[in-house]
């Protein structure tokens, strides 16, 4: 394991020095650094085999598309975090009405397109947080191993852009998002929402925000063996929203 926390000298050039000296690493922690997508392809070509966690945590140099090369080439990760990755916090980012600009200059003078997509499909990927990435728009997510998604703060993620193949979530974190993306992640979290919705009402938590317990079905079929369905039953997920 290597965590280089806050290291804003930390570049791409720095992922060399660091596979002269490690050449099994499992979590790589490089939040806060100043690492680009070229970093990442790096990253993908040291530890294919080996690397589990990555987090790349406040990193404004990567965009959505180092991510997705992240997780296409890195086969055995189970955990990514990329909060507010995707983002410029230098930008004031608002969904008025006539705000149809989609190019900024960032500190640096480089072009980036402030809203972007990301595409996951991973079978090995259990935890995804993308807490404060507000630069996103859009999330496609085929992620059968799933169990926990982070996207508070994603208040620019638009309900028609969004679909979660992930059979297996428990946690969905989306404080801060639109009514309408809460209520899209409910309905395709759960087969049948609107039956469930009557038994698990929405609970109000100490901090504010609304718990909403779905039990979760695995596919729409019905279960030929009464023990499955039991277990079937006794899952859920949660949605926690503002």
């Amino acid at each position: 394991m290597l965590s280089l926390v806050l290291g804003s000298e930390i570049t791409d050039a720095s992922i060399v020095a660091i596979a002269s000296s490690y050449s099994n690493l499992e979590l790589l922690d490089l939040s806060g650094s100043s690492n680009s997508d070229s970093g990442i392809g790096m990253i993908c070509n040291i530890f294919p085999e080996t690397l589990l966690k990555l987090l790349l945590a406040l990193c404004p140099n990567i965009t959505s598309s180092g991510i997705q090369f992240a997780a296409a080439q890195l086969p055995h990760l189970e955990l990514m975090d990329c909060v507010m990755t995707i983002c410029d916090p230098n930008l004031d980012i608002s969904n008025e009405e006539g705000n149809d600009s989609n190019l900024q200059k960032t500190p640096n003078s480089k072009l980036h397109l402030i809203y972007q997509k990301l595409i996951i499909k991973h079978s090995m990927l259990k935890k995804l947080s993308l807490w404060g990435c507000f630069g996103l728009d859009a999330l496609y997510l085929n992620c059968p191993q799933l169990v926990d998604l982070n996207i508070n703060s994603c208040r620019n993620l638009h309900s028609e852009k969004l679909l979660l193949q992930c059979p297996n979530l428990e946690s969905v974190h989306a404080s801060g998002c639109q009514d309408m993306m809460v209520k899209t992640i409910q309905n395709q979290v759960c087969y049948d929402f609107s039956a469930v919705e009557n038994h698990f009402p929405y609970k109000r938590l100490p901090d504010g925000s609304k718990r909403v317990c779905v039990t979760y079905l695995f596919s729409p079929q019905p279960c030929d063996e009464e023990k499955k369905c039991s277990r079937a039953r006794k899952r859920h997920c949660v949605v926690i929203s503002t």
